[in-house]
């Protein structure tokens, strides 16, 4: 037999990996600095082991954020601190457009200090300084050149261990944004910071406020002002008294209700008021405390109330009114609702918000002691719908619009829905939004349909 021949196997040739360009890396420096500016440092630093190219570009960012994580539980060294003092040494010459420094772990205030004066003196536009410390007795004091910044439009402090002392002239010349939370803060100290900013245009205040506050803001920019305060109920009253001729929005979030005062409020245009407590009620000059309120931001246009047992007299006139929202609770006098029609003539949109809240609620004169025994749950109070005996003359002539959220069907709302409909001369548009329904959706579209409507052009929507 002769020999036979092997097939013949060409071997392939492995195919060229094609070459991966690095579109990245080939960017602008400016354009590689941005897209760092959106990280923390310590990982825009971490990108100069990527090659040569990357090396030295986190150097140039114009945004710091140092963060040390503080954890009680482990135990800490010095290594966040010398990052920072490496960091700051190391950049070069640009400017610093937003400086954030959060540390708790770190209780050399005077290394604090030095880093707070290096921002500042490369011209830091946005700062945000959140400083806590284990010891309740070191109080950090912040350097004069902070204040007499010339570059900080936008400020963020957050700390329990801050003490604010303003040289008297010559403070944040172009500071138009602060952000203060505070812990039981020093009122004198408050004071002269809220009061040595000229252009300030923007101010929010929170956090928790536990002793007898009394706080003066004077701030003749200022257009938008908001205070969110949280308290133990057994808390002391605090005071806000308020001069802000310029003032356009006001927004007061508050478990316990303060007492304010605010002057010059010709320019104010919206407010905003949440007393989300149950128990804010149980002050006994609840009524006198809104009753001020409410006079002091009585001039505006757009108006969000939600407040537990408001009562209707303390209502003022609100002459320019267009805009209403207002949260009914299921502890609710639905008297306040025809009380705010009637004091409001120009009225044009209604939103009612159907909001349940838990708990009972204690009521009680305000000359006499409440015990905390008498108690009694919301379904005894007298919050059933009672038709006004004269129609509010917004419903006549201005009332366009109504939304109702959260709509159960109960008769009370039944009625309260039935009266807008068949007294708004001039409704466009009525959306009913369900909420947890009491009976078929089917039925209420029928009872609905049935309202004898006061305008021939009113829409409703229910959904």
């Amino acid at each position: 037999m002769g020999s036979q021949s092997k097939p013949l196997i060409l071997e392939k040739k492995p195919k060229p990996q094609a070459v991966v360009k690095d579109w990245i890396s080939e960017l602008p420096d400016a354009v590689l600095c941005h897209i760092l500016s959106f990280l923390p440092t310590k990982l825009a630093v971490r990108t100069s082991i990527l090659s040569t190219r990357w090396k030295n570009i986190w150097a140039s960012v114009l945004n710091l954020d140092f963060d040390d994580e503080y954890d009680p539980w482990i135990e800490r060294d010095d290594s966040f601190s010398m990052f920072v003092d490496r960091v700051l040494s190391f950049r070069d010459s640009a400017d610093i457009h937003k400086f954030r420094l959060c540390c708790s772990g770190v209780e050399d205030f005077s290394r604090i200090d030095g880093w707070i004066r290096t921002a500042i003196d490369c011209n830091a536009v946005e700062f945000d300084l959140r400083v806590h410390s284990k010891s309740d007795y070191q109080i950090f004091e912040l350097p004069e050149s902070f204040f007499m910044s010339k570059t900080l439009v936008v400020l963020k402090l957050n700390s329990d261990y801050l003490r604010y002392v303003p040289p008297k002239s010559g403070c944040f010349p172009s500071l138009k944004f602060l952000h203060v939370t505070v812990d039981c803060p020093d009122d004198e100290s408050m004071e002269k910071f809220f009061s040595c900013c000229p252009v300030l245009e923007d101010l929010t205040i929170d956090g928790v406020v536990e002793h007898d506050a009394d706080v003066y803001i004077s701030a003749p920019e200022l257009k938008t002002l908001r205070l969110s305060l949280r308290g133990e109920d057994c808390s002391p009253q605090n005071s806000f008294s308020i001069n802000a001729p310029k003032l356009e929005k006001i927004d007061v979030r508050e478990g316990r209700l303060s007492n304010y005062i605010v002057k010059n409020a010709k320019s104010l245009v919206k407010a905003i008021v949440n007393l989300y407590s149950h128990d804010s009620c149980l002050q006994r000059d609840f009524s006198n405390l809104s009753s001020a309120l409410l006079a002091g931001i009585s001039n505006v246009k757009y108006l969000s109330l939600s407040a537990h047992l408001l009562k209707a007299c303390s209502v003022p006139a609100f002459d320019n009114l267009s805009e209403l929202k207002l949260v009914l609770h299921n502890c609710y006098d639905w008297e306040l609702l025809t009380e705010l029609l009637k004091r409001s003539p120009n009225l044009e949109y209604l939103v009612l918000e159907h909001n349940e809240c838990q708990g009972a609620c204690t009521i009680y004169s305000e000359d006499e002691e409440y015990s905390e025994d008498e108690e009694y749950s919301a379904e005894y109070f007298d919050h059933e719908w009672n038709t006004p005996e004269t129609v509010p003359v917004c419903l006549s002539t201005h009332l366009k619009s109504i939304t109702i959220r959260g709509f159960k069907g109960d008769s009370d709302e039944m009625e309260a829905a039935k009266y807008l409909l068949e007294k708004g001369k001039v409704l466009n548009k009525v959306t009913i939004c369900a909420g947890d329904l009491l009976c078929r959706r089917e039925e209420l579209d029928k009872e609905l349909e049935l309202i004898q409507r006061g305008s021939r052009t009113c829409r409703v929507e229910f959904f």
